[in-house]
Order: structure tokens, then sequence, then C-alpha cells
């Protein structure tokens, strides 16, 4: 019977009793025809009420009360041995909980889509060319791809181009424009000003994606509105504490006044996943609030500078690639009238836009497929030994399927009812799971966010989440429960019978010393990853970086914010670096573009005389106060020095590390020698001194050629001003002191942040860090489980040979003998466990390639300690069960037998 005939059936009782009645009096009536008489006809017919019993029994609602019957009955057999379930249930929900936290990581961070209305209709607008557009953009912010001298890929246009293809969109139904999140000053009343992100957003920005505001409107289609912000709810609820009254509050951003006239939803983090936007701002705003826009009005809109970025919605029943060249048409008319030829005009392509702008890097979206690869080997260790357990667990019901089965019941009934009592383990170890996995993520997701450039992610549990859970528990329910289902429904019922209570399933044990070999595998595979993104890690951290990081600390502020020009910016640098020089405990102070291993940094080309100039050829570029040299300890290795003459600002003088003098002046003294940057150099360089080589932008690559200029030369000032202090007392004792030395200086500059060189290269290391500490508590937990697996099957093969070595002891055999056997029996297991294991570890060694630093994927160190804690690990778990063997009663023993 179908299911539709069934649902119905069961829907319409009634008239389905009244089909099956006509049915039984038309049968009835055909054996009457045939010509036999009603009592006739009855007998050969059978009992209508059994017919009509076992034609309602196809209801699905008969399936469910038998359903609801083997669960009762599986609960009650789960209650009867409290211990077994309690161990089975931990085990699957710290199994299924790592899991549904790392998977809510990667669904956050990776998967998930914007919360906006139809995600999937919005794409992101880029440019592509054949290298720099030349005359057409001078200055470009956003994202780019490819080299400046070839295939080059943009992600922003001018402010002007914009407006232009928004009024004409082609295929696309709308198309929002915004910028680069940014860092900005927020203050209000006597209140010290803090730093939060602002982004500048057009005014269709949150009608065209959908969004509804939980408070006020959003920005007007007109150019000349004052300005006006809409705030999100993190930003409203930390400054203003939900309060009502929350539209009209005036806040003064990069000190310049601003009235808030709306309130983002509280799920909208913006656009970009992993940061979440604190303030949005009309585009036509920035002029009075970037403190680069206010120093020269015309730069935001000028049309040699490329900063608005562009999302699009597909209109009804338009193709991508017909809306992207429509809208690259439009785009190419708009720019005509200002290039040179018509082929450096480049060309709009449209891109999927889903996800937004992702923050998150390739390098961290990697370290999250590496965590769920190695919570899914736990969980394969954990299905591996709940099997085992309920393996031995079939052993005592072995006789009791043996008796259901003489009792006329069906395999497929007996199989049913174990695989229910195996999905009641299952549905008990996702719930605990799902509860403790929210503690799991957060505790995970806190980790990632002490990283500088990240805001955090959504972590809620919503639907997809459950059906990951749901998922997960129903693959484990089959995957451990299969085996002893079938264990016990292919168990021989006269030989059972015959048995006694104490029966022992006869056979070699295969499947439980294969699933033990199994876990011992999966095991070793994860105690080697562990094992090689702990040394990977410890070779970053000891990496030589060319100057001394201890006791180093760098004071970041934003003078820019509060208005100051590049002038008034070199003032009060100078004048915060004397204060303070002047702390308690400070001995050297001097000021840096760049702070070293920051995650950032600036390059620039390089032309040597007499030399091709070649695209490839680049140098690291940072500018230095004096005493900066000496305040990291970066020795000086010929040349001098910057000297007062070097400070004005037509200065030519430069210092190089070892890296630069050698690629470009391989065979020549440096210094002395001259030099020029970008094709086409307007001022040439002399080289003064040469320096250690040191490691500013990354751990992993080797030291870039780097050169030094002094900070008084610097044309704009970077809007983040550092000042590196060599200090001896901690930053937590110096943290207060140098907030009201700066506060003294002005009040609305803020300080926005205070790190130790330490902690930025903790930053550059999180990925390490975080894949460290978990691939080693992930070890911890595969090397418990196996341990576990390990003395529970021991444990089983010393009862199950009882009587044989109650007849060796009685034959001779010392008590060492038999604690060595056991141990034998546990090395064996290691041994065929390893077989599988050494080419899995292998292989995920090679999978960690790209994370590794300085290290093969079969490392030696990494191999050996793995396979001595493995074989600790066994010989632990085999030395309780052979101490039980060890004093076994060989008279007891042979008694029983």
């Amino acid at each position: 019977m179908s299911l539709w005939s069934r649902l119905r059936h069961t829907l319409r009782p009634g008239s389905y009793a009244g089909e099956v009645e006509e049915e039984l009096q038309y049968h009835l009536a055909m054996k009457e025809q045939d010509g036999f008489d009603t009592r006739s006809a009855r007998l050969r017919f059978g009992n209508p009420a059994r017919l009509k019993e076992d034609t309602r029994a196809a209801g699905i609602f008969v399936w469910l009360e038998s359903f609801l019957r083997d669960a009762r009955y599986g609960l009650r057999q789960l209650g009867r041995r409290r211990m077994l379930s309690a161990v089975v249930i931990v085990s699957l929900a710290l199994g299924i909980g790592a899991n549904t936290a790392i998977f809510s990581l990667v669904d956050a961070a990776l998967l998930k889509r914007l919360p906006v209305t139809d995600p999937q209709n919005l794409r992101a607008i880029w440019w592509k060319n054949h290298g720099w557009p030349e005359g057409l953009c001078s200055m470009m912010s956003g994202d780019s791809e490819g080299v400046f001298t070839a295939n080059l890929s943009g992600s922003s246009v001018s402010l002007n181009a914009y407006r232009q293809l928004a009024a004409e969109p082609g295929g696309f139904s709308a198309l929002i424009g915004f910028s680069d999140a940014e860092m900005a000053a927020v203050s209000s009343g006597k209140r010290a000003a803090e730093q939060f992100r602002l982004q500048y957003a057009s005014a269709n920005f949150f009608s065209a994606l959908g969004v509804k505001l939980q408070l006020g409107r959003s920005f007007s289609k007109g150019r000349s509105e004052a300005p006006v912000v809409v705030v999100s709810d993190r930003f409203w609820r930390k400054w203003f504490n939900a309060r009502g009254d929350v539209l009209g509050q005036v806040l003064r951003v990069n000190n310049a006044p601003v009235q808030i006239i709306g309130v983002a939803p509280a799920h909208f983090f913006g656009i970009e996943i992993g940061e979440w936007v604190d303030i949005y701002a009309p585009l036509s705003a920035q002029i009075a609030l970037s403190p680069r826009a206010r120093l020269d009005s015309s730069l935001g809109e000028s049309d040699g500078f490329w900063w608005v970025r562009m999302l699009g919605r597909l209109a009804p029943q338009v193709r991508e690639t017909q809306a992207a060249a429509q809208l690259s048409a439009r785009f190419q008319h708009i720019l005509a009238p200002s290039a040179r030829k018509m082929d450096q005009i480049p060309q709009l392509i449209a891109r999927p836009g889903e996800r937004g702008l992702s923050a998150v890097p390739r390098e961290r979206a990697r370290a999250l497929w590496i965590l769920l690869l190695l919570v899914g080997l736990i969980l394969l260790i954990v299905c591996a030994n709940v099997a085992n357990l309920l393996l031995a667990r079939a052993v005592a019901r072995q006789r009791e399927s043996a008796v259901c089965l003489a009792l006329g019941a069906a395999r497929m009934r007996l199989l049913r009812q174990y695989l229910i009592e195996s999905m009641l383990l299952a549905l008990a170890g996702g719930v605990a799971g799902l509860l403790l996995s929210p503690v799991l993520a957060n505790t995970i997701h806190s980790f990632i966010r002490s990283d500088l450039a990240i805001g955090g992610f959504d972590l809620r549990i919503d639907t997809r989440i459950l059906l990951f859970t749901a998922a997960i528990s129903l693959l484990t329910a089959l995957l451990f429960g299969a085996a002893p289902a079938v264990r016990l429904t292919r168990a021989s019922i006269n030989d059972a019978l015959k048995a006694g209570s104490r029966m022992l399933v006869a056979g070699h044990l295969r499947l439980p010393r294969a699933l033990v070999a199994l876990e011992i595998a999966l095991s070793f595979a994860v105690l080697v990853a562990a094992g090689l993104l702990a040394r990977s890690l410890a070779n970053l951290e000891t990496a030589d970086i060319g100057f001394d990081r201890q006791n180093l600390l760098y004071v970041s502020v934003n003078p820019w914010s509060a208005g100051y020009n590049a002038d008034r910016v070199r003032q009060y640098a100078d004048r915060l670096r004397e204060r303070l020089a002047s702390l308690p405990g400070v001995s050297h102070a001097a000021i840096l573009e760049t702070r070293p291993l920051s995650g950032s940094g600036n390059a620039t080309l390089v032309n040597i005389p007499g030399r091709p100039f070649r695209s490839e050829d680049y140098a690291v570029i940072n500018h230095l106060s004096d005493g900066a040299l000496e305040t990291l300890h970066i020795p000086l290795r010929a040349g001098r020095a910057f000297q007062a003459s070097d400070r004005q600002p037509g200065s030519s003088a430069v210092i190089v590390d070892d890296k630069f003098a050698r690629k470009y002046f391989p065979h020549r003294n440096p210094i002395g020698q001259l030099f020029g940057t970008g094709p086409k150099p307007t001022q040439q360089y002399r080289i003064v001194g040469v320096v250690g080589n040191s490691r500013f932008r990354s751990l992993r690559d080797a030291p870039s050629p780097t050169m030094y200029r002094p900070w008084s030369t610097i044309a704009y000032p970077t809007f983040q001003v550092n000042v590196a202090l060599r200090a001896a007392v901690p930053k937590t004792q110096l943290a207060r002191a140098i907030r009201q030395a700066a506060a003294a200086i002005d009040a609305s500059v803020p300080v926005s942040d205070i790190q130790t060189q330490s902690a930025l290269v903790d930053h550059l290391l999180l990925n390490e860090r975080l894949l460290r500490i978990l691939s080693s508590a992930f070890g911890f937990l595969a090397l418990l489980l196996c341990a576990i697996g390990i003395a529970g099957l021991l444990a089983y093969t010393v009862a199950r040979r009882t009587n044989e070595i109650g007849v060796r002891m009685a034959l001779g055999a010392s008590r060492n003998e038999v604690v060595r056997l056991i141990l034998r029996e546990s090395l064996s297991l290691v041994l065929a466990g390893l077989v599988i294991g050494i080419p899995g570890a292998f292989l995920i060694g090679r999978l960690l390639g790209h994370t590794l630093f300085r290290l093969s994927a079969a490392d030696p160190a990494s191999l050996s300690a793995s396979l001595l804690l493995l074989i600790a690990a066994a010989a632990f778990a085999a030395w309780l069960p052979a101490r039980r063997a060890a004093r076994i009663d060989p008279m007891s023993a042979l008694r029983e037998e």
C-alpha cells in the first residue's frame, strides 16, 4: 500500500471502514455465486474481524503506536544500564557538540548569506583592465587583484561615476553605493571620544537591500542633506542604553556634529561578514566627516579618486551577463571624455554578492575547514567507541533476541527495535551536544574576536544549525547502531537458547578489534595533526624578526579625527613623544609610520640607475623619527643614522637594510648610492646607512628589502600615528599614564590602541594559535576515547577468556605472564591501527602543508611523539584489565567451566 493510501485511510477512517465493509460483502457474494452456501462462503473467506483489523493496521496511527511502544521499551532498556547509557550519551555529546560548534563558525564565516531580502540576486560590481587606468584614476580605495602593469581588477569607482550609473542601472533594479568601513572618533557631550566603525552609504542602501530600520528613517535622495547618520543596534545599546529618544540626538563624528535619524535592526551587521558597522552616513557626508576630505574638499568629489564600491540587485528576468554588459557600456560612456584611448577604459564585471564583502581571509577560512576535518575524525572515533560498547551490551541481550525470534518475531522487527534504541541514544547525545555547542563556539569566537581585524560573527542557533545537528545525530545513530543491531538479529536461536545466561559471543571478535584499530588509526592522525600544528607555531614564535620584541610597546593615536592638518599632526606627534618619553620606566621613545609585524605596511617600486626598471623590484618603506633604530634595537651595519640635516622636508637621506643593499647593489658599496622610486622617479634618494634585516610585514615570508625615511619628510602623515616605547614596566601599569599624558595634550584626540610587540605577533599568529589549542584539545579527547575503547575491548576479552586464563594459571602460568599476555594484546591492536593510521597521518600532514612553517608533512618528531603517546595510552588502558586477569582464581574459573 502506498504512503498516500495509508495517509488517506488514516485521515478518513469512517469512509475507509465503509469501503472495507463493502469490499468484504463483494467477496462473500462472489463466493456464493461460485456455488457455496452462505456458511461455506464465510468459512472459506476467513474471519472478517481479523481481516478488518489487518487492514486497519495499514494506517499511519498504528505505525506510530508501534513506534512509541518500541521507544518506551528502548527507554526501559537504557534505564536498566544507566552507567553504560551515560557513557554513550556523554561521548556522543562531546562528538556532536564539537562538530556543531565548529560548523556554526564555518557557517557564519564562510557559508551564510547576508541578512537581507533575496541575497541571491545581489552582485558585486568590479572593473577589470590591462594595467592601471592611467589618466582616469589617480587614487583608489577598496580591494584590488592582479598586477598593476598587467591584468588588474578593482572594486571601486568615483562618486560621480556611481551617481550616473545609479541613475541608469540598466539590467539592475538598483545599484547600491558604499565605502570601505573606517575607524572614526565618536563623542557626545562630555563623554570622551571612542573609536567606532563608520561607513558611507547611498540613499537607497537600506531600501535596496530590503532592510527595514527598527527606528526612524534612512537617508534622503538629495545631496544637500545636513550630516545625519543611522546607527547600528549595537551602538544604540552601548552608547544610549537602547533609549527610545535616540532619534534627534547629536553625536560628534571626527569632531563634526551629526544627527541620528535611524537605528538599524539587531540582526543587520552590514555587508561585510565578520565586521559590524556602527554608524552609517550618506556618501555626500564624506566631505564633512572624513579628516582627509576636510583637508581637500574636492577630494571626495574628484573623478580621479575611486572610493565608492557597488552592489547591484538584478532586475527580474534579466541575466547577469546582460546586466553587467549594459552597465559596463554605460560606464565606458561616462569615462570616454576623460580617456586618452578607449582601450584604457576599464570594463565592469559582476561577481556573486550574496555574501557581500567577506572579511575572512583565505588563511582563516582554511583554519576553519581544518578544524571541521579534525572534529569529523573525533566523531568517527566516538562512533567506533560507542559501537564497541553496544557490541559488549549485545552479549547480554543475545538470549533475549533468541527468545523473541523463537516466539515468532521477525528479524526486521528486531532490527527496527535495536535501531530505535540507538536513535534514542543519538537523540539524547544530540540534544546534549546542541546545548554544549554554544559554549564551545562562543569560546572560540571570543578567541577569534581578540584579533584586531575581526569584529565577530552571528552565531545564533537557527534552522541550518538545527538541521546539521539532526543530520549528524541520525548519521551517528546509523554508524554506531547498525553493527550491534545486525549482530543481535543474526543470532542462532538454537545455540542461544541452549547456552546459559553467561554465554559469550563466539568467534574471534573481528568486528570489535577492527573498530578499535580504526579508533587507534584516527587518533594517531589527530595526534600527528596536533603535533605538526604545535611545532609549526613554535617555529613561528622563535623565528628571528631582526629586532628585540621584549619590553616594546606601541601607542597609537588619531589626531586627524580632531580636525588637525598635516603640520599640526607632526607637532602633536612630537609633543606626544616627548611627554611619553618622560614617563617612569620608559627608556626610549620614537615615532613610526607603521608598527612592525602589525599585519599592514607600505611598499614602493624601486628604480636603480643603470638597471632596467621592473615591476617586481620593490621595497617596504617606513618613516621613522630619530632614535627609532635604538628603540627597536635594530643594529646599524654600515654608515650612520639620521642626523638633524636629514630631517628637512626636502631631504634625500635614506637608510636601507642588508636585503635591499645585496639585491640592488650586489657588487658595490651601498653607502652614497642613489636610486629613485616608480617608473619615472621625480626624486633621487641617497643611502646614508645600512641596518640589519627585519621582518616588518610577515613572519612566514623572508624579510623583504626595506628602506627607512625620516618621519619629518612624510608628505601626509598616516591617520594613525604610532609612538614606540622601550619600557621596563608592564603595559597594564603604563596604560593609564599614557592616556592621561595624551589627554593632557588634547582630550579630543583619542588613543586608539596600546599594544605590545608580543601582542602584535600573537595577532599575526591567531590562526596558528587557534589551530594549536583546538587541535591539542581534540588530540587529548581522541587519546582519551581511544584509551576507553582499548580498555573496554580488553575487559570484554578478559571476561570472554576467563576459563582459558584459569587453565593457563592452573598449568603454571604466573601472574606476570598473564599481564604480559594482555599487554601484548593491547600492543597488537596499536600495531594494527598504525597500519591504517600512518598513511592517514601522512595525508593529514599533506592537507596541512600550507599551514606548516619550516616543517614537512612527515615530521619525525611529531610522528614519534604521537606514537609514544598512543603506546603509553594503550599500555595504561590495558593495565586495569591485565590486573583483573592476573587476579583470576584458577579453581573458580575451572569450576565454572
